[in-house]
């Protein structure tokens, strides 16, 4: 189960000197170190590293040695605890054992029989381990043949990519579907199934502890369960729901500030702002309706229309109440489609329309040459609204040359256009 070739050792001593020559001398054997003072220094440390071997003074300044085992105990079982005392008696001898020491040593501490003791205990842990590693192995060959996958470690890449679009990252995934798997485990379980760091392992418990989606099993060294999966989907569900809420909320907040700010901008003082721009194609329907009723607005004489029938009942249909009920009133419209079948809706406008003294014409034609609305014969916007051909462009314009044009181009298609008799 342990993933790093080089071993951990935790070292706990009031004596600050002494944790740094045993450093030191544990250090010229090979083994990677750190040191801790306090026995709350230490329980930290191991909440979020995980440590082969811990070297545990009995005297401490925030607690007894043997409560710190105890504690350590519950923590990292996986570990290798031996605790150095400087008052040596058979109660103190009895407690660290019973409390789950592998071993207990005397100050002064001889360094050759420390570094003896310590081989010795790794050795025991590496060959467990082993056998541990073994019993794995055949049980995820079994998990790989039920979920009908040649490797397990493939199943958990791409479940944990599924589940990571529900706010978890992927390690995090990981950890919760392997907890799935084995029921009930220790950190070093997971870290053994999931190919994960045991660190990592340590690290993340806590996140996944407090989102809900794992709980600890008490009275039992440090195993920890997973949450149903249809609960644990449904917590991270409605986690991510308020996330987006929240994000929505704040955009709309922002999306106020930012039209306010670019409304502020003014242009230099006699640009040309006659022009005429291309509207990318990615602009749906929706959207480009949009630009119709911001020209629409400031309409104050005529509006002419050549549009499908479609898109005349789209734009009719989402046109605001208010807006529609203004352009009613102050303008003449006359609308060229190519239907020539009447039904329920061109009876609904032409009845719209003798409402409000016949204001709205409608006509049709066989064949449009394109799609047009211009208003005032000031701004207009022509082209394919909806293009079959990926190559047709819709464009916007305030040029009065190109206004002129699609006036005579309007106008002449009015002429050859019948009224749609309903």
């Amino acid at each position: 189960m342990t993933h790093q070739t080089v071993p951990q050792i935790l070292i706990v001593d009031d004596d600050e000197c002494i944790c740094k020559t045993l450093s030191a001398i544990l250090q010229l054997e090979g083994y990677q170190t750190t040191f801790a003072t306090t026995a709350k220094e230490a329980i930290e440390k191991t909440k979020t590293q995980f440590f082969n071997l811990a070297l545990l003074d009995i005297k401490l300044p925030d607690m007894e040695g043997t409560q710190l085992l105890s504690q350590l105990q519950e923590i990292t079982p996986e570990t290798i605890k031996i605790m150095i005392t400087g008052y040596p008696s058979l109660k103190n001898a009895v407690e660290a054992l019973n409390f789950g020491a592998a071993s207990y040593i005397m100050k002064p501490i001889d360094p050759a029989e420390l570094i003896k003791t310590i081989k010795n205990k790794l050795e025991v842990q590496k060959q467990a381990e082993k056998i541990t590693k073994e019993k794995l192995a055949a049980w995820i060959q079994s998990q790989a043949r039920k979920a009908q996958t040649s490797n397990f470690q493939e199943f958990l890449e791409e479940t944990a990519s599924e589940l990571a679009h529900f706010g978890l990252t992927k390690t995090q995934a990981k950890i919760y579907i392997t907890l799935i798997a084995l029921g009930v485990a220790s950190a070093s379980e997971i870290a053994a199934l999931s190919k994960i760091r045991r660190e990592e392992v340590y690290r993340i418990i806590p996140e996944l502890e407090k989102r809900g989606l794992i709980t600890r099993k008490l009275k039992t060294p440090r195993k920890f369960s997973a949450t149903k999966p249809e609960t644990a989907i449904e917590i991270l569900t409605k986690i991510k729901l308020k996330a987006m809420k929240e994000e929505i909320d704040t955009l709309k907040q922002k999306q106020a500030e930012l039209t306010s700010r670019l409304k502020t901008i003014v242009l230099p003082i006699g640009q040309d702002n006659c022009s005429i721009e291309v509207i990318p194609k990615q602009n749906n329907l929706e959207s480009l309706y949009m630009k119709v009723i911001d020209m629409a607005q400031n309409a104050g004489r005529q509006i002419d229309v050549m549009v499908s029938l479609e898109n005349l009942k789209y734009g009719y249909l989402n046109c605001p109440k208010s807006l529609k009920d203004k352009l009613i009133k102050t303008a003449r419209i006359r609308v060229i489609t190519e239907s020539n079948e009447p039904n329920a809706f061109t009876k609904e406008i032409e009845q719209y329309s003798k409402a409000n003294n016949n204001r709205i014409e409608l006509r049709h034609v066989e064949k449009l040459p394109f799609n047009l609305v211009m208003v005032d014969d000031e701004k207009a916007i022509w082209g394919g609204f909806q293009p079959k051909n990926e190559n047709a462009q819709t464009l916007w314009t305030d040029d009065p040359i190109q206004i002129a044009i699609l006036k005579m181009s309007f106008e002449s298609l009015w002429q050859k256009s019948s009224n749609i008799r309903n």
